[in-house]
């Protein structure tokens, strides 16, 4: 009796637990069908949202027509998509048909139907599906199965489990680039690799979604098709951390006038230019810089006197690297070279004429060891905001990952010439659609922020880490001759130097410094034997707009540095300085920079302000 009694409680029991989930089923379609009436409208839509995934891993039936009828005509909202996504979690043959049609719709952009071939491909792979797919016969997949498929001619296999869009980088991914079947279904790929489950390659080397990709050097093409065509990815190693190539010019006053009164022509300028590249692997790193600086003016007055000045200075500065860990040997090499020449024409009396042209020259090469590494991360500072700029408007599928990232930061270091950012902000929607990290199309509001990110100027230069070197250096300078005996011929010296970099609060806080200190050793008698150490400390605050636009930096900065010139028996001499400044940007690389600066050189105290303006292009940058 107690046996028949505890059968009759638990065949009660059961219709009550299967209850539940249609209970809840049913309140999940209704909050999509209905908006309630406490609920605002932007609510409601990320309610929906969230129904319709529940919907896909409920398994329901019933939840069936009402995800058909999302896919099919959710074509403006982020709904239909997971909607879409969803009719292949929830593995029914009866959505194949809806899916096929959204998946051959010219009109719904590439990612879309690639997400419904997708579900399309989970479906078959499913081991309760049945269907037909296109004209082949009805097949079913199970999940740990090997499919078999044709391409060229050649059978190749590959895990039914591997059905998923290749991982964007490196040699490039599968999506719908050549015809291959897998299991007998017809919405297969192929690039010479075989498919599984009809919607990606195995491990291979196909092109990514309208892209050719190659291992040559000039890099990947991306944009095979479109407005996206001719992009050229630029070639970076697979094990690089960092990459950068930049080219900046710099003006300072200049000026051309006409003195009425005197009868004159007055003209000056001040110009600089700057080309650096750095490439940082995990067992090497390099880097080059290159920088002119020239300033000249001239002065014609009526007449034969004129005055003449120019100065012009060239500097040269390689290094390599070489990492055992965090401990590295570096190798380095400068040069650098001043001319100078002042022409002063007396008409009136020519023992006042002045000529003088004067050349003088460093060159250095050093060997050391050192510890730690110092990256420029802001290519990586802006696939993180990225990221948090979606998610923030609830658009984010998942987060990016390091194969996205890479692809990001290479396609803007190929467009970092253009001008204009509308080729990389409609590349890098593709790329994050493609990736399932950007679920839908930006709306305008989404669309504007994401262009903030990529016009943000506040993300050049921005150093992460420590390193500290130890180097002697054999050099050459060439000075001019002085009364009194200075630094010229041979020279060796001992140079020391570190740096350290953090990002902090979400990015909008960087606390940086460097330190160095240098001694001269085997000075001849004649000649002094200095040394010379010095620190900086700089803390810069970077402020965004309410929808992301870059608007400045607010930097406070402090150097010390203190020096023995051994001259006459000199004593140590000191300077203390301090600077506070508001830096405005206008572009990616160029901005407007108002400074008041206080310093204390051995009693003397100067207060003094700087205006200054620097305009850059051609900047790329690559973080890993």
């Amino acid at each position: 009796m107690r046996r028949v009694v505890w059968l009759v409680v638990a065949v009660m029991a059961v219709p009550g637990v299967v209850q539940a989930q249609p209970a809840e089923v049913a309140a999940q379609i209704k909050m999509i069908d209905v908006q309630p009436a406490e609920m605002d409208k932007a609510t409601w839509k990320d309610r929906r949202r969230d129904a319709a995934r529940k919907l896909g891993q409920s398994k329901d039936k019933r939840a069936l027509p009402v995800l058909i009828k999302l896919a099919d005509s959710e074509t403006f909202d982020i709904i239909g998509e997971i909607a879409i996504e969803a009719l292949g979690n929830l593995g029914d043959g009866a959505a194949v048909a809806t899916l096929q049609k959204i998946a051959a719709d010219a009109k719904r952009d590439k990612s879309t139907r690639d997400l419904a071939k997708k579900a399309i491909g989970k479906i078959e792979a499913s081991p309760t599906s049945r269907t037909t797919a296109a004209g082949t016969a009805p097949v079913t997949v199970p999940p740990a199965a090997t499919a078999t498929a044709t391409a060229t001619g050649k059978p190749v296999t590959a895990p039914a489990t591997s059905a998923t869009r290749a991982p964007a980088g490196g040699r490039g991914l599968a999506a719908g680039t050549a015809a291959g079947t897998a299991a007998g279904t017809a919405a297969g790929t192929a690039a010479g690799t075989g498919t599984a489950a009809g919607t990606a390659t195995a491990a291979g080397t196909g092109t990514a979604a309208g892209t050719a990709s190659g291992d040559g050097a000039r890099g990947a093409v991306l944009g095979g098709d479109g407005k996206d065509a001719g992009i050229v990815l630029p070639v970076v190693a697979d094990d690089a951390l960092a990459a950068y190539e930049r080219i900046t010019f710099a003006g300072g006053t200049a000026s051309l006038g006409y003195d009425s009164v005197r009868k004159r022509f007055d003209f000056d300028a001040d110009v600089a230019g700057l080309y650096q590249k750095r490439v940082e692997r995990e067992a090497m790193a390099w880097g080059l810089d290159l920088g002119a600086h020239v300033v000249g003016g001239y002065i014609n007055p009526t007449g034969v006197s004129a005055s003449r000045g120019l100065q012009v200075d060239v500097t040269a500065d390689g290094e390599v690297r070489l990492y055992k860990g965090t401990v590295y040997g570096i190798g380095r090499a400068a040069a650098a070279t001043q001319f100078n020449y002042v022409s002063d024409v007396d008409a009136g009396n020519p023992d006042n004429t002045l000529k003088d042209t004067r050349l003088t020259a460093d060159l250095q090469a050093a060997l050391g060891v050192g510890y730690g590494r110092l990256l420029d991360v802001g290519a990586a500072i802006r696939v993180r905001r990225l990221g948090r700029t979606i998610e923030a408007a609830h658009a984010l599928g998942r987060p990016i990952d390091a194969a996205t990232a890479r692809r990001l930061e290479l396609t803007w270091w190929a467009l970092r010439g253009e001008r204009s950012t509308y080729r990389a902000l409609v590349t890098t929607v593709a790329i994050l659609r493609e990736a399932g990290v950007l679920l839908g199309e930006p709306d305008a509001g989404l669309s504007y922020e994401l262009l903030n990110v990529l016009r943000d100027s506040q993300l050049f230069l921005r150093p992460s880490g420590f390193d500290a070197q130890l180097a002697f250096a054999e050099g050459y300078l060439k000075r001019p001759d002085q009364p009194v005996s200075n630094e010229s011929g041979r020279v060796e010296q001992l140079l020391a130097s570190a740096a350290y970099g953090s990002q902090l609060d979400d990015d909008k806080l960087e606390v940086s410094g460097t330190g160095y200190g240098r001694l001269r050793l085997f000075a001849p008698d004649n000649q002094p034997s200095p040394w010379a150490a010095g620190a900086t400390a700089r803390v810069r605050r970077f402020a965004y707009g309410d929808h992301g636009d870059p608007l400045g930096a607010l930097d406070v900065s402090a150097t010390l540095q203190v020096s023995n010139d051994d001259l006459m028996n000199s004593q140590i001499g000191q300077r203390l300085t301090g600077q506070l400044g508001f830096t405005w940007w206008l572009n990616a690389a160029s901005g407007v920079r108002l400074a008041a600066n206080l310093g204390e050189d051995r009693g003397a105290v100067f207060l003094g302000a700087e205006l200054s303006a620097a305009y850059g292009f051609l900047d790329g940058t690559f973080a890993r």
